[in-house]
């Protein structure tokens, strides 16, 4: 019986990337692909369609692999008044690759296909799911995965950028999320905001939902489960504030110590002490162009998202790109890797530590190299977007 898998894009570059290299992973193993580019909306839909119900009067089966929510709501008819989704319409299961953090994404998965397989890069997440969204009946942890450009790579030592940072400082982009505070009237919502950062900050192995649900708690005893998730939805814009906090920080103490930092990424040229002459800033580039940019890197520096118990594909990246990567930790990572074996591991409470820990890598290069070929082999292994495949297909398919 043939399958065919179901992929959108055309809304992200980067998750169009991911898709790619599923859609690679998927085909190797003898599925047949449908692409949905949403640039194409109602040509992609209808030929969606046709394909479907071609292929299951031919008896074949068919599964949507998605990223971030894409194509949740994509329905059958335009003249009802309510449109059938086309993943329930169908029943074909529909494998949802969560990036980011679900409170980012709560109508959507309110509202998810009644087949969702909701999938995890972080194990709080799916803890969140658990919880929260009881429409959802199947959630589980996927780990982040990393994308290798070309074949050989360069030794550390003929690599032109010293260490290289991809990724932007959310504090700049994150104003359209605050929301108005006094639109939450069980608590003063300025002060909510300023002890829950404060909290994360000193406290940086705490989740962001926990420290506001603890916020709540000791205000008032009569704030319902559902309450707490809504107010969690609209004071997630603290998470990006303490992510950004720290992102800046490892960056600010390297260049500050005298350590060549290159930098990609919106808003790392506003911050105070963008005129370092040890901070080299490159502008915004596509997620493909950062792939080249790792080859020729001697350290990937990584900092999370505010994941505390799984991964970023910055780290897998740069293993796969030869590179020594150091990165901060989490649980997850712990588990995987061994601190100075496949690749740096710090803690957010030492970051202080960081300088020390870069300048020992650059002084012992021979070490250093063997560490980066050791983390490219285990990523090689274990942490592609093939690994990640096999594992969906033994899991769910």
């Amino acid at each position: 019986m043939q399958t065919t898998i179901i992929y959108i894009t055309g809304v992200y570059d980067t998750l169009d990337l991911f898709t790619q290299e599923l859609k690679n992973a998927f085909e190797s193993m003898g599925y047949a692909s449908f692409t949905y580019d949403a640039r194409l909306e109602e040509v992609s839909k209808q030929a969606l369609i046709e394909c479907i119900e071609d292929g299951t009067k031919r008896g074949q089966r068919f599964f949507c692999v998605t990223f971030n929510n894409l194509g949740y709501n994509l329905s059958v008819a335009h003249d009802d008044v309510k449109q059938p989704n086309l993943w329930e319409t169908y029943n074909i299961p529909y494998i949802n690759i969560l990036m980011d953090h679900p409170f980012h994404y709560e109508r959507p998965l309110q509202n998810a296909p009644a087949t969702s397989v909701v999938l995890c890069t972080d194990r709080n997440h799916v803890r969140y799911i658990r919880r929260y969204f009881k429409n959802i009946r199947y959630t589980d942890f996927l780990p982040h995965a990393g994308v290798e450009l070309g074949g050989r790579h360069k030794q550390l030592a003929e690599r032109g950028i010293d260490v290289l940072y991809a990724g932007a400082l959310p504090i700049y982009t994150v104003a359209k999320m605050i929301p108005d505070l006094s639109s939450i009237p069980e608590v003063d919502g300025e002060e909510m905001a300023q002890e829950v950062l404060s909290e994360l900050v000193h406290h940086p192995d705490r989740t962001t939902e926990d420290v506001i649900e603890e916020y709540l708690k000791t205000k008032r005893n009569d704030i319902s489960e559902q309450r707490i998730h809504e107010i969690i939805v609209q004071m997630r814009f603290i998470d990006s504030y303490a992510t950004s906090f720290f992102r800046e920080q490892a960056v600010r103490i390297l260049v500050e110590n005298g350590v060549l930092v290159t930098a990609y990424g919106t808003g790392w040229d506003q911050c105070e002490w963008s005129d370092n002459p040890y901070l080299v800033y490159g502008g915004k580039v596509l997620a493909p162009e950062i792939l080249p940019l790792m080859n020729d890197s001697k350290i990937v520096l990584n900092t999370m998202t505010w994941f505390k118990a799984g991964a970023h594909d910055r780290i897998f990246n740069g293993m796969l790109a030869g590179a020594a990567v150091v990165t901060d930790d989490s649980t997850y990572l712990r588990r995987e890797f061994t601190d100075g074996k496949e690749l740096v591991m710090f803690s957010r409470n030492e970051i202080w530590t960081l300088p020390d820990r870069v300048f020992d890598l650059f002084g012992h290069m021979q070490s250093t190299q063997k560490m980066a070929d050791c983390g490219y082999q285990t990523a090689k292994e274990h942490h592609t977007w093939k690994s990640r495949a096999e594992w969906i297909q033994e899991a769910w398919m």
